[in-house]
Formats: structure tokens, sequence, C-alpha cells
């Protein structure tokens, strides 16, 4: 065991220098000759081990360093290369039992003990995988630390049980935007490769989906770089406000002894602390509540906002101050411990609100309720994340600070300079930035675990109990395989010592470590790609990997670098595995580290929603849950369902038992609701959402969601020509991209980097960095649906799942499906394609439908792609098998289209050549913008058969760009999607006229 004794400790260190063992001792006769017999023994099962015949993969630098016999013991000191691999006990066993095998029994000793990285290898199994191994208690804290939360939000779903509730992960996506100080200009850390840079590549997998996971499990996520992607900034201070917000308080509220935040003169200069610039103000708790401190921020512009509170520290802090946000959707309370984190920005969450709104839904309000002796303090409150605010070399960064390298936030969130943010003098931003993250981390805790500089500072007293640096860069290959994942830690501190300040061994890193990689490359493995390489598991001196005083580790996910990396790298369903699986190693490592039960991982997002109405003013809403292949735990013990009504946002959610409910809704009103399954371990992403509308003795309009489509963007593999063809197919985001920076450039694989600024092969262009765009936001029922109702249709809603499964109601008079970009994509390495819109089951559901005289309306950038397979006309068709054959027949029998050519246009004007259809001239979005996904590839489409004319065409060609059908049933085809019609306006009219097409109001 790895004993807490300093002496031991000291002579574990002693062992490992230069990996040659410990100082010569006397040897009895003979000695070398056993020796001599260890080594080759050792040696030839490592060279048999090659690549796996020896119940583990070693590294193939592993080797002997040396030898020692001694009381009839061969100690065995390994190089480090052997600790590179993760070290389990069936592995050892048969390392052992190959090494025993290669031993004359004249020359085997008594027993051979393997040593590496001065311990013996037993040691080097993670102590959540030992099953016969005892645990290494050193590896522990000696006291389990209590849950202790610092923001709890007041909900009616169980807090998570069996999660990770009240624990606090600090964590960071690679570099950011920072101030070259050479070149005296702003700029990455990194090259601009593959459409992204690994400043921002990150980003798109701990924003969107590792943080909310951790947050949605129970934990708190702590991030040294802003987090909120809004560009305005509102902050509301009792010192003096931005954009002519206000600061209100009522009772009694008094100055507290220190300083508070001061808003100040911006943007800030170096060393230049906000939260010493200005005062906080302070209340007695009463149990009742007597006084009240609110915040009101005018708001600039419609959209959601990351809301951050403030406090200054006291020494009789409440552990329980009440604060309420008010929002567009309603108000949202939360508990918060002020005891901790006090003097920087604290996040409460994420909320909708409308620009000019009053303090009824757009405020944020602390009340004194609380234990008699305690107080409750004020300070500042944020509002967004903004642009850069720190001003190095005579100019901020002109970028959102989400973009901004850590070291500027860090400024802002009142961190003291010389311990965290400004190490090297603040004479080198680069260095400053990468040391601060983990000093940062440190600063969080505080004493005995503060800052390196000075351990014994206070700090803000968050019990951080896990740190992870987050980067791709990996290295690269000429081959068509992957770099992989690789693995860092440190098993020495910045003070040389392999134990943290309390005594509690370092190896916990490696623990975690090892399991974070394993349960990575598991996940990939089995969801992506079988043949993703494992790299090594390197104890080394990185900066983020030895600076941080808690278990800590540095992911090398994958090489940003390096194009069949990257393939599966810029593929959102990717990023979710990757985020879900470092979520569940995080869980599990901390639940054996405290000695806890396996955790329960949090369910995925309910699929199959239908809204159906009854047609007496209620709303029959469905869902169904979704087991994960690789997680048996993760299955729902209830439901979250969220309510939209008109206008305003979606409210806090009610709690629901079953996968069923029955919801009241106004008559005349736009209704969107969606759902979050939830268990003991956490609460899963948001469903999809669906609408519904009650227009009382109106025709029912289905609207089918189809849209489920994520991917990469389009690629070419080519001999030497490799890359992505953004132009060609965007790919599909999830909700939002933010980690793309331009098209890629140079595609021949042998141009050779040069510098940042000339990176060879993948370079890619810069204008589109920092820039945020809309994805796949799965709620397009929503968007289309009030367009239908103000035509004069209730409107029902179905997933694409749903109706495959159910096929459309008899009775239904117009089915509209919405398929978006939806197109079969085969991801990454796999043979399997997904996304086909036209299965044979939605087919068959389809025709059924017309063949009962029921319209349709089909819109979407793939429509005759998908049906055609792309020859030109229908005669040309040679199908491959009779399900292409089907799909054709549907598009000439019942929509009566024939695909013309795909990427029809590169703008997206389009008129109207038929006087039943309107506006006689619109646009719908073909480039990257922040409203809307970019229909970048839309269809030409011409009408076949009698009683078929085209409706619509595009500007820029004057091609035929929707057709319209008359006869035994009727129908529209569209070919681009009609959710991403610029004007709200124009989308009514247009989608009045074709409802009035196909359903004249004569029939209704």
């Amino acid at each position: 065991m790895f004993a807490r004794s300093p002496t031991l400790v000291f002579l574990a260190s002693v062992v490992a220098v230069g990996c040659s063992g410990p100082r010569a001792v006397p040897t009895p006769p003979g000695a070398a000759a056993v020796e001599a017999a260890v080594r080759d023994a050792v040696t030839r099962t490592f060279v048999e081990c090659r690549p796996d015949r020896c119940g583990m993969r070693l590294d193939r630098a592993s080797a002997v360093d040396s030898v020692r016999l001694r009381d009839g013991r061969a100690r065995v000191y390994l190089n480090d290369a052997f600790a590179q691999v993760p070290i389990r006990e069936e592995g050892l066993a048969s390392i052992r039992a190959a090494i025993g095998r290669h031993l004359d029994p004249a020359m085997h000793p008594g027993t051979v003990d393997l040593i590496a990285l001065g311990l013996p290898v037993d040691e080097l199994v993670p102590n959540p995988l030992r099953r016969s191994l005892p645990a290494d208690e050193a590896r522990r804290p000696d006291v389990r630390p209590e849950p202790r939360p610092v923001v709890r939000r007041v909900t009616n779903v169980p807090e998570p049980s069996r999660g990770l509730f009240g624990r606090h992960i600090a964590l960071w996506q690679s570099h950011g935007w920072y101030w070259e100080r050479r070149l005296g200009r702003w700029e990455w850390q990194r090259a601009r490769l593959f459409q992204t840079v690994e400043d921002v590549f990150p980003t798109g997998f701990v924003l969107p989906y590792l943080v909310p996971m951790l947050e949605r499990a129970g934990a708190e996520a702590w991030t040294p770089r802003e987090r909120d992607l809004q560009e305005h900034l509102v902050v509301v201070d009792n010192d003096g406000s931005s954009n002519a917000s206000v600061y209100v308080e009522d009772g009694a509220w008094s100055d507290t002894p220190g300083a508070g935040f001061g808003v100040g003169s911006m943007p800030y200069r170096d060393r230049e602390n906000p939260f010493e610039a200005g005062s906080a103000r302070f209340a007695e708790a009463a149990p009742g509540g007597s006084a009240v401190a609110e915040w009101r921020p005018t708001i600039p512009e419609d959209g959601a906002y990351a809301v951050y509170v403030s406090w200054a520290p006291h020494d009789r802090a409440a552990a329980a101050a009440h604060y309420t946000v008010r929002h567009a959707g309603g108000s949202t309370r939360f508990v918060v411990d002020q005891r901790m984190a006090s003097g920087t920005w604290v996040y409460l969450g994420t909320f909708d609100f409308r620009s000019g709104a009053g303090p009824d839904s757009a405020s944020v309000r602390l009340d004194n309720t609380g234990d008699a002796g305690t107080v409750v303090t004020a300070d500042a409150v944020r509002f967004g994340g903004g642009m850069g605010l720190v001003e190095r070399g005579g100019s901020t960064s002109g970028r959102p600070r989400w973009t901004e390298a850590a070291r500027y936030h860090l400024q802002y969130s009142g961190m003291p300079a010389d311990l965290v943010y400004a190490v090297t003098g603040a004479v080198d931003d680069y260095g400053d930035d990468y040391r601060g993250r983990g000093e940062w981390v440190n600063y969080l805790k505080g004493a005995p675990f503060g800052p390196n500089r000075d351990r014994s500072a206070r700090g803000l007293g968050i019990p951080v109990d896990l740190s992870l640096a987050f980067h791709t860069d990996a290295g690269v290959t000429r081959t068509d395989s992957t770099v992989g994942t690789l693995m860092i830690y440190s098993s020495p501190g910045a003070d040389s010592l392999r134990v943290f300040p309390d005594g509690m061994s370092r190896f916990a890193s490696r623990d975690f470590a090892d399991l974070l990689q394993s349960q990575i490359v598991a996940d990939i493995r089995a969801l992506h790609d079988p043949a993703w390489s494992r790299r090594g598991l390197w104890d080394r001196d990185y900066s983020e990997a030895f600076r941080p005083n808690v278990p800590a580790a540095l992911l090398e996910l994958l090489s940003h670098q390096n194009f069949a990396d990257m393939r599966f790298g810029l593929d959102p369903r990717f990023r979710i595995t990757v985020s879900r699986a470092i979520y569940k190693a995080m869980a599990r490592f901390l639940a054996a580290q405290y000695g806890e039960p396996d955790p329960v991982i949090q369910p995925l997002a309910p699929t199959r929603l239908q809204a159906r109405l009854s047609g007496d003013g209620r709303v029959r809403l469905s869902w169904r849950a979704t087991p994960d292949p690789l997680e048996p735990s993760a299955m729902p013990d209830g439901y979250v369902l969220y309510t939209r009504r008109g206008a305003a946002a979606f409210d806090d959610g009610r709690s629901v038992a079953g996968d069923t409910m029955w919801v009241p809704i106004d008559a005349g009103v736009d209704y969107a609701f969606r759902v979050e399954a939830w268990n003991a371990g956490g609460r899963s992403a948001p469903s999809e959402t669906v609408a519904a509308a009650w227009v009382p003795g109106a025709p029912k309009a289905l609207l089918v969601s189809a849209f489920d489509r994520l991917s990469a963007p389009a690629s070419i593999d080519l001999g030497p020509w490799r890359g992505f063809l953004d132009g060609t197919d965007h790919g599909v985001a999830d909700r939002v991209e933010l980690s793309f920076v331009g098209a890629q450039k140079e595609f021949d694989a042998d141009v050779p980097w040069r510098d940042d600024d000339d990176p060879g092969h993948g370079a890619s262009y810069g204008d589109q960095e920092a820039t945020v765009s809309a994805g796949n936001t799965f709620d397009y029922p929503a968007v289309v649906g009030p367009s239908v109702r103000r035509a004069g249709f209730s409107v029902e809603t179905a997933s694409d799942e749903a109706v495959e499964e159910g096929g459309i109601p008899t009775g239904t008079p117009i089915v509209v499906l919405l398929l978006g970009e939806e197109r079969e994509t085969t991801p990454g390495a796999a043979s399997e394609p997904a996304f086909a819109p036209f299965p044979a089951s939605m087919v068959d559901a389809l025709r059924a439908h017309a063949d009962r005289g029921g319209a349709l309306l089909v819109s979407g950038s793939y429509v005759g792609t998908s049906l055609y397979e792309h020859p030109s006309t229908a005669a040309d068709a040679v199908f491959e098998d009779s399900s292409s054959a089907a799909r054709a027949a549907f598009a000439r029998d019942v929509l009566h289209v024939t695909w013309r050519t795909g990427r029809a246009v590169r703008e997206g004007g389009v008129f109207s050549v038929d006087a039943s259809v309107g506006p006689r001239t619109f646009g719908f979005h073909v480039h990257r913008n922040p409203h809307r996904y970019a229909a970048e590839s839309p269809d030409a489409l011409d009408p076949v058969g009698d009683g078929a004319r085209t409706l619509l065409r595009y500007a820029e060609s004057g091609m035929s760009a929707a057709v319209g059908y008359e006869g035994p049933h009727r129908a529209v085809s569209v070919g681009f999607p009609i959710e991403t019609i610029v004007s709200d306006t124009d989308r009514d009219r247009l989608v009045a006229s074709l409802l009035g097409f196909l359903v004249p109001r004569a029939s209704r």
C-alpha cells in the first residue's frame, strides 16, 4: 500500500528517479546470473505480449530498467512506458504467469516483484476496478465529504440521490483568443484547421453537452472561461449599473465591512479587480423575511441570457439565501449557500428574456428570509456573457468573451492576479493562461489547497472534487486511421511530492485518468469506431495536470490536426457520446472515491412524442423512454413536462409519473411542449418540441416532425485530397454550432505546416469564427404551427417515429411533413447509414393517407434527392432495390414530382408563378445565421403527370422550387424547408396559401 508516511513517500520518489531503482546493495553469490535470467524472462514476455497475447496490451517501449535480487526476491524496475497503459489484475496475472514460463526452475527466485513509477505494479490498478486487491485508502480522503452545493434550484423533481448532487467539478475547454505581446495582436493559441481551431473546438463538447450533463446529474460545473454565448452583457449593482438598469431595496440594508463589485470604468486595465472597486449590501436574516433587494435589468435584445449573482464575504453568512429569477417563462427559485464563493460570479441558470420587459418578467430578487443571527449579502447581478472587457496592448479582444482565454475571464471574476492569472508577472499572456487554469482550481478550493504560491490563501471555500482540462492536440498520421485518445495526469504535484496538501495520494489522479480514458474509448468503440485507438496514459508534468491540488486529468481526446479524427470530431453525435462518457466516468470515480454505491446514469431524452387533440379543448401528450444500450441503469423513474404558451418562454415544468398526460388548452392559442426524463442519477436532455393549437370547428393539420439528423459536414478523401466540403453540405449541428471558424481552403495532404498562420493541410478560413449559428433545434412544429393555426387549422404533432410505428389516423384531412435537412447519412467509419427521410414505413403511411383522399404538404432540402437517388427524370431511374423503387413510385404517383437537381441555388430568393400562392417574392436562409439553420442545398423539383404544376420558382435560376398536384388527393412538395423562410409574415402567407390549395375553404 502507498502509505502516507512522509518517509515512505520520499523513498518512493527516490526509487522512481530515472527509473533506475534503489542504490546498490550487496548481493549474494550468483545473484548476477539470476538477475540476468529474470531480465531476460521479463523482456521475452514483453516481446511476446505484442500486440495482445498476454492479457494486456503493452506500450511498445515497455522495458526493464534494472533487476535487483535480495532475500530470494527479484525486484524488477520497469521503465515509465510500462505504466502508460491501463493496468488490470487479470493482465498482471497473465504477465506473471508468462514470466514464470520463461524462467529456468534452477534460476527462479522466490518471487518476482514488478515495480513501475516507484510502486508495485498492483498499485497501478485503479481503486474502482479492483476485485481481489484491497483498495488503496491512501487515494481517498480521510473524511468523506458531504455533498455541499453552492446553488440549489427549487424544483418538484427529487435531487439525484445516486448521481453527482452537491459535487463540484472544475473543467475547461482548451485555450482561447489571447494577446500575443511579441506580435502585437490578438490571436488564437492554435492554428485554424479542418473548419475549426482547438481554442473553440472542445467548447463544442463542453458547453452544449458536458456541462449540462453534469448539472443535470446534480453537480456544479465551474469554468475558468465564460460559458454564456450571449454577446450582450448587463450588470446591475448597488454602485451603478449598465444599460439604464436599476437596483432597488426595501427594508433594512447596510454596507458590508469590506469591498464589493463595482462596474467602474471599462475596459479594465491589467490586474484591475472589479470585485474590489465597489461596495456590497447586507441585511440581518429573519425567519419571516423583512427585506428585499431586486436587480432590474434593461434587456437589450430578446434571447437567452446566463444569470450570475455575487455576494460579499461575511463572518455570519447565511447558508440559505433565497433568490428568485423572473424571466419570460415565469419565475425560478434558488437557495444559495453564501458561506462559499463570495467575491466572484456564481452561475444560477440560463433564461429567456424579452427586450424592454418589466421587473415581473426580467429581474432577480433576494429576500432576507433565514435563520436569526445570520446575514444575507447582496452585490452585483450579471445577465449575459458580453464582449471582451480586459485591455491588453491598448485594445480589447473585440470578440465575445466565451472565445477568450481563461486569463481575462479570471480577472473579471475577481481572482487575485499574482496567485492565479498573472503568474508570469503579466509579461506572457500565453503562459499566464495555461498556468492560471490550474491555480484557479486551487483558489476555488482554498486553504490548505490554495494556489501553489500560497496554499494558505483562503480562496472561495468551494469543495472542488475534480479537475479536467479538455484538449484535442494529439498528433497526425498520414494513414486513414485515427490518432485516438491520450490521457495525462501527474503523480508529483507542483511541490514535487506525490501527495496532495491533505496527505492523500496523488495517484488518485491516475485512477481518475484511467477511468476517464477507459470509458471514452469503450463508448466510442461501441457506438462509432470499433478500431478507435487508446493512446498512452502518461504521468507527465503538464501544468494543467500537476498544478491542481485535487484529482486532475488532461484529456487529449483526438487530433484536430488529423482528417480521420475530425470526421468523427465534427459529428454532433460523437460529441454527445464523448461528453456522456466523461460524465459517467466522473460519476463512477467519485462514487468509488467516497465509498458510495455505483451511480445511476441519467436517462436519455424521451422520443416518439405526440400531441393529439381531443376535440374538447384538451391535448393528449405521449412519449416513450429511450433505452441506453450501454447503460442498463439509465431508465427513467418519471418525467418533467415543460409548456410554452403563446409568445412566452417555457415554464419551469411539472412532474409527470407516466408517459401520457392530458393537458387543457385555450382556444386560438399556440402551445409547445417538451419532456425530460429523470431518475436517481439526474435528468435527461430535453426531448424534441411538439406543438398544438385548438381552433374550434376547424379541420386538423397533423405536423410530422421528421428532421432528426445530426451530422458532420460533407467530406472528400481521394488520394492526397482530403477535407470537408462546407459548400456542398454544412452538416447539421445540434441546436447551435459554435466551433466553426470558416471553410477549409487547403485539401492537399502533402502541404506541410509552416506556422499557425500557414498550417498546411486542413488550413481553413476564419471569416465565421466567434459566431454562433443555428443548427437543428428540434422544434419546427412550434415554428410552423402558428402559421398553420393562423391559416384556420387546428394543430397536432407527431414525431416521424410515431407515424412510422402507428401510421396516420383515419380522418386526418392534412399532413405537413417537415423534413428539414433530413438525408441519409453515413457517420464516421460506420457502415450503417442513418436518417433516411423516406423509410418504407413512412412511405406506406403517407400513401395510405393519400389513398383516403388526404392532403399532403412535404418540405425539405432533400425531398427529390432522397426519393430518386439522383436520376434526373423518372424514366432515367435505375433502382437498387424494391425500397428505392417504391420511393420513386411514391414521388411519381403521390407527390407527382421528379428530381431536377440538388444544390439548385446559392441564394434563397423565391417567387410565385401561381396566382393562388403567395407571397409574390420572399427568401429563405441558405447561409449560416443565428436565427435558423441554413438550407444550403435545396432541391429543384419538376411536376409529373396531369394535375401537377409548378407553384414557386427560385429567383436565381428560375428552376421549380415547389410543385402542387390536384387529383383524387392533393399534394404540395417544396424543395426547401418552409421553417427556414426568413420572414414570419412571409411564412404565414405562404403556408396559408399552400393549405388553401390543399384544402379549399369550400371543402372544410
